[in-house]
């Protein structure tokens, strides 16, 4: 999991990159800054969603056969669901600026802090694991999370 997270990580740091390089410049004029306002605002929106999602997920059936299995499918799920929700301002970002619309400099706002939603909010973080786990044995089944991430 944290192989696929770290994965991820590294090519949207890379992307976001490119995409800053290749635009560049930081000549926009000022009324292009409300862009940069409005993107880090959806960063901040996406990061509070996936934040408290962490602690969202339906509990597990008392009888399932292979909780531990169960528990990291739905983790990785949740992992994957969270990247989808925290790129779409860097795609929006990197969409407004292939239609020149914004620069680099404006997209560099929303890179950095989308980068820091991403880490903040997919790393499976002994916290955010721990969360996830007590949601998912909120009706007293037993997950095996803590057990499988305690490595």
């Amino acid at each position: 999991m944290k192989r696929f997270v770290a994965l991820q990580l590294g090519v949207t740091v890379l992307f976001a990159a490119l995409v800053v390089v290749v635009f560049g410049g930081g000549d926009e004029p000022a009324a292009r800054w409300w862009v940069a306002l409005a993107l880090f605002a959806l960063v901040l929106v996406a990061g509070a969603f996936v934040s408290r999602a962490w602690s969202r997920p339906a509990p597990l059936a008392a009888d399932d056969p292979t909780p531990q299995e169960s528990s990291v499918r739905r983790l990785s799920s949740h992992v994957a669901r969270s990247f989808l929700v925290l790129e779409i301002p860097l795609v929006l970002s990197a969409v407004l600026g292939l239609a020149g619309l914004i620069g680099g400099a404006v997209m560099l706002v929303t890179v950095v802090a989308a980068l820091a939603a991403l880490v903040f909010g997919t790393w499976p973080t002994r916290r955010n694991v721990d969360r996830f786990a007590t949601a998912l044995e909120r009706d007293g089944a037993s997950s095996g999370l803590r057990e499988a991430f305690a490595r």
